[in-house]
């Protein structure tokens, strides 16, 4: 009886393993970039901007359209065979991997448009501290304001600025 459920198992076990695909065993790999928030990590941006080096080493932008990760079609749907089987085997999420990207172009931009901010704000706060009218100051005061909150337009999180900010020629050179 033993060697009956002994056999039966050991048949099993044969078959579970012929008929297992090798790629179900992917799926069980921890991937770094998968969707996670609306923000990114200081972490997730510097895989990306590792993972961004070799996927442009291998042309893969070139096969990619500017817009292709803005319109309502799955990324996953539309990637060249080439594209899909490289996110797969570097275990990319490719809707993150777009995603991240557009974040760190947005964040540059956000970057520049806040150091733009800061200067006029310096300006105005000098401007300021010369005018004597409290109308007038009160104007001024109106207008810092404002440009404070010009600033936090993309509500991009501090840490994601601080980010940028260190590696700015860095992310630049990389997504030019």
């Amino acid at each position: 009886m033993k060697r009956y459920i002994i056999l039966v198992l050991s048949i099993l076990f044969i078959l579970k393993i012929t008929t297992t695909r090798i790629l179900d065993l992917h799926l069980h790999r921890v991937c770094p970039l998968t969707p996670t928030s609306e923000s990114i990590s200081s972490n997730e941006a510097e895989i990306f901007l590792t993972k961004w080096q070799k996927y442009q080493a291998r042309g893969y932008a070139k096969k990619i359209p500017e817009d292709f990760s803005y319109d309502d079609v799955s990324t996953v749907q539309r990637l060249p065979w080439l594209v899909k089987q490289w996110f797969e085997q570097e275990c990319i999420n490719p809707q993150r991997f777009y995603y991240v990207e557009q974040r760190l172009r947005t964040i540059l931009k956000a970057l520049q448009l806040k150091k733009h901010n800061d200067h006029v704000i310096k300006i105005l706060s000098e401007q300021m501290a010369t005018k004597t009218d409290e109308q007038d100051k009160q104007w001024y005061k109106q207008m810092i304001e404002d440009q404070r909150k010009m600033s936090k337009i993309e509500s991009i999180t501090d840490e994601e600025f601080a980010f940028i900010a260190k590696q700015e020629n860095r992310v630049k050179q990389l997504l030019e």
